[in-house]
């Protein structure tokens, strides 16, 4: 196996371990969410907090979404990679 083989290897691995926190993380966040009407102004603290966690939740699903796409990049360089020096082998 080559360095460069190796290396992306090391990275998917990294790019996996990053992508399963942030799903934990916002894991986390959504039991926090409720999905209740808040009618009066003595709630309005609990309108604040709401809209702040689905803040969060919007935000780490987009990040959640750039990871899985270099990942799938990723997973594509590396099979592209170990088909071309299994190839060579032969």
């Amino acid at each position: 196996m080559s360095g460069t083989f190796m290396s992306l290897v090391v990275l998917e691995a990294v790019l996996t371990a990053a992508a399963v926190l942030m799903f934990l993380y916002r894991g986390m966040l959504d039991m926090k969410e409720e999905d209740h009407i808040i009618l009066g102004n003595a709630e309005a603290h609990l309108a604040r907090e709401q809209d702040s966690i689905r803040r969060k939740v919007t935000s780490v699903s987009r990040y959640l979404k750039v990871v899985a796409i270099a990942w799938g990049v990723l997973l594509l360089a590396i099979a592209g990679l170990w088909i071309a020096e299994g190839l060579n082998i032969v």
